[in-house]
């Protein structure tokens, strides 16, 4: 099982959003289809990868907006409305297609990463979760 490549447990038709999106479409996207995290791609270049948004990101930006006290409902919606592109994490791990699962594995571990892209080269092919790696570990 930890042998396994990537490109055999990835999802390789990820969920991408573009930088102008504002964070409330993307927390629905979240969601509705019960990912961890959404890449983040450039407005001009959707090949081009800026960023991922993660449940941990909007919970973090969610708790900021309420801790303003009586003004925490104009917060959230302010938050709402933000480009994702502005608040996504731009500190992103990748990895290769051919790489296995335990160097996935040991990346989310010690980096708490959610979601890492997966590339064939330098062009991006997939995607994979914390739920993926967890449904081959434990099959």
């Amino acid at each position: 099982m930890l042998k396994i490549a990537l490109k055999d447990v990835m999802c390789d038709h990820p969920i991408k959003v573009k930088e102008s999106v504002s964070v409330g479409n993307v927390a629905h996207l979240l969601f509705r289809y019960q990912i961890n995290g959404i890449l983040v791609v450039s407005d001009k270049n959707p090949n081009k990868l800026i960023g991922i948004f993660t449940t941990t990101d909007l919970l973090r930006l969610m708790a900021e907006s309420i801790s303003k006290g009586i003004h925490r409902i104009d917060e959230l919606q302010k938050v709402s409305q933000r480009p994702v592109g502005e608040l996504a994490s731009k500190k992103v791990f990748s990895l290769q297609q051919d790489d296995k699962v335990v160097k996935a594995i040991a990346i989310m571990h010690r980096k708490n990463v959610h979601t890492i892209p997966v590339y064939n080269g330098d062009k991006l092919v997939g995607v994979l979760g914390r739920h993926d790696v967890i449904n081959i570990a434990l099959s």
